[in-house]
């Protein structure tokens, strides 16, 4: 088993690390992703543990990370920085190449449906193009420049 270094947090409150020991960080990435059913397994989130934190006394949350909600066959995917000011930004991940005009048109129930998040089509994805992007967040701390970002203005 390799060094921890990111934390993963399913629903909202439990947490721990991720794991490679019994498959591969994008293996276990996209299998956690295609188990969400949007009821029992309606959220998750990825953060780079802090250096030299020692996760046997705490498991630290992040002002930085990458969460999804939804199930398996339609997730949104949010993307959460804190500038150098200190000032958060939360994003809605969108495929490349469409400008959606207009209110969002998608409903994505979450926690049972007790709650729903409303985004435009192309922010709808697959646990597996999900997959993809997290991965590329373990890899790099971001997301690839060929998604869209459209910021969130959360009071």
């Amino acid at each position: 088993m390799t060094p921890i270094t990111h934390l993963r947090e399913v629903n909202g409150f439990s947490r721990g690390p991720l794991l490679d020991s019994f498959e591969p960080y994008p293996d276990q990435i996209r299998y956690s992703l295609n188990q969400m059913d949007g009821t029992s397994f309606w959220a998750y989130s990825l953060w780079r543990a802090p250096e030299g934190a020692d996760l046997l006394e705490d498991i630290p949350f992040s002002e930085d990370y990458i969460q999804c909600a939804g199930s398996a066959s339609a997730l949104t995917v949010e993307l959460r920085v804190v500038d150098a000011d200190g000032v958060a930004h939360q994003y809605v991940i969108g495929t490349p190449g469409t400008t959606p005009t207009g209110e969002p048109s998608e409903t994505i129930p979450w926690d049972d449906g007790r709650r729903s998040t409303r985004v435009y089509p192309n922010e709808v994805f697959t646990a597996d193009e999900a997959a993809d992007i997290f991965y590329a967040y373990f890899l790099t701390n971001t997301i690839p420049d060929t998604y869209q970002r459209r910021e969130l203005h959360l009071g």
